[in-house]
């Protein structure tokens, strides 16, 4: 944001060189010589201040110092976040100052790519007491299906798999993926392929290929396999797109009157939504396809709703917007508020110009600003802290926090400088 330049061009400076002090003339204490000593060619010194403190080149330097200390800090705390928060997209290029910065949004609440190990070549053993002894799936759910929770719940997976219509096993081969990357640490080169192989026998309208691929993506992305992820992340949308996922009426059709399958099918489509915006934002360009789709399917329920299987009457996007309105204070899920999060700051980088002026950035920050004020002040008292009443953390709350807040950062970091 342009600073501001002073009015007060004749106010006398409260540091002065020695040599104007014995002169007693005013100083414009001009680092390293003064004006005037420059002028006269004199020796220009300065006294050190008396409570200890630093000269303004010093200062200057130390407020440098902490600038970048701070963001250093940032992104690594950010880094450790794991939020799993696309046509030829926009290349941002740093030719829009403005949208960048609100793609960094996304970056800092993308998931963090490890540095990739020497793969595993060995088959990973599995156990051999079904889907209930398979400890890599048991892995998957207990790292992971907290961060990310969109797949059935463990007991009602097990329960699928032997009685859905669904072949859930090209999500089960992704589930074992990122649970043998937990465990281990390596990436598996056969884990892999039988992701692929899995997926590749399901038909081109099956949903669990939606399923299977966003998980699968979101594990090659997390290896640093961008230009794979991408391929898989483009394939789900396109399916998920193609079968309408994004209506309400998706999920009452294949969820086949199971209120915890139904609930499924919404809250795929919603991390569909996320982790394209995730995307987005840590690759640096507006590939995100999902904006542009007009849902309807109706909002996550909460997590312990969903793993109990007593899903209650949804919500819709619609009471979401017009919360204010209500004479009632009402309480969203924490996914709901993860989505107007990611809604919110989409928003702004769709706005955003390619080219963007003074005044085109003036402009997006201060709507900016007023999206991100309104999500925090329609925040019930209940969703504020990110620690839960039995001491764990709600992590989709803390997903959307980040994702607030270090928007307001930048915004800030902006105005300051």
């Amino acid at each position: 944001m342009e600073r501001l330049v002073s009015t007060r061009v004749n106010t006398r400076s409260s540091l002065a060189c020695l040599e104007c002090r014995t002169k007693h003339v005013k100083c414009d204490a001009k680092q390293p010589r003064c004006s005037r000593c420059m002028a006269y060619d004199k020796t220009c010194q300065y006294t050190a201040s008396r409570r200890g403190g630093l000269d303004r080149a010093a200062l200057t330097e130390r407020r440098r110092r902490l600038a970048n200390k701070a963001d250093a800090q940032l992104d690594n705390v950010a880094s450790e976040i794991s939020v799993a928060v696309s046509d030829e997209g926009i290349n941002l290029g740093g030719e829009s100052a403005t949208e960048a910065d609100c793609m960094e949004v996304f970056q800092h609440a993308s998931l963090p790519a490890p540095t990739p190990v020497p793969e595993n070549r060995e088959t990973p053993h599995f156990g051999h007491g079904g889907l209930t002894d398979d400890a890599l799936v048991k892995s998957y759910y207990t790292n992971f299906h907290h961060l990310h929770p969109f797949a059935p719940p463990f007991k009602h997976l097990v329960q699928l798999s032997q009685t859905s219509a669904f072949n859930f096993n090209p999500l089960i081969a992704s589930m074992r993926l990122i649970g043998h990357i937990y465990d281990t640490h390596q990436w598996s080169e056969s884990l892999s392929s039988a992701v692929e192989a899995q997926i590749s026998q399901l038909k081109p309208s099956d949903p669990v290929q939606v399923q299977a691929r966003l998980l699968y993506s979101i594990a090659l992305f997390w290896y640093t396999f961008k230009a794979e992820a991408k391929d898989q992340m483009d394939a789900a949308i396109d399916v998920a797109v193609g079968l309408e996922m994004h209506k309400q009426e998706f999920a009452v059709t294949f969820g086949f009157r199971d209120p915890v399958m139904i609930e499924c099918w919404r809250r795929t489509w919603w991390m569909l939504f996320i982790v394209d915006a995730s995307y987005a934002g840590t690759l640096g360009t507006m590939n995100f396809k999902t904006l542009h789709v007009e849902p309807t399917a109706e909002l996550p329920c909460e997590e312990s709703d969903y793993e109990s299987g007593t899903v209650p009457a949804p919500k819709t996007l619609q009471d979401f917007d017009s919360r204010e309105f209500d004479s009632e204070d009402v309480v969203f899920s924490s996914f709901a508020y993860l989505i107007g999060a990611v809604r919110c700051a989409a928003q702004v980088i769709y706005m955003s110009p390619k080219r963007a002026t003074r005044e085109d950035s003036e402009a997006i920050i201060q709507s900016a600003d007023s999206a991100f004020d309104a999500w925090l002040l329609l925040l019930p008292k209940d969703k504020k802290p990110v620690l839960k009443q039995d001491g764990t953390i709600d992590e989709l709350m803390f997903q959307a926090h980040l994702l607030i807040h270090v928007y307001v950062l930048r915004s800030q970091q902006r105005e300051l400088n």
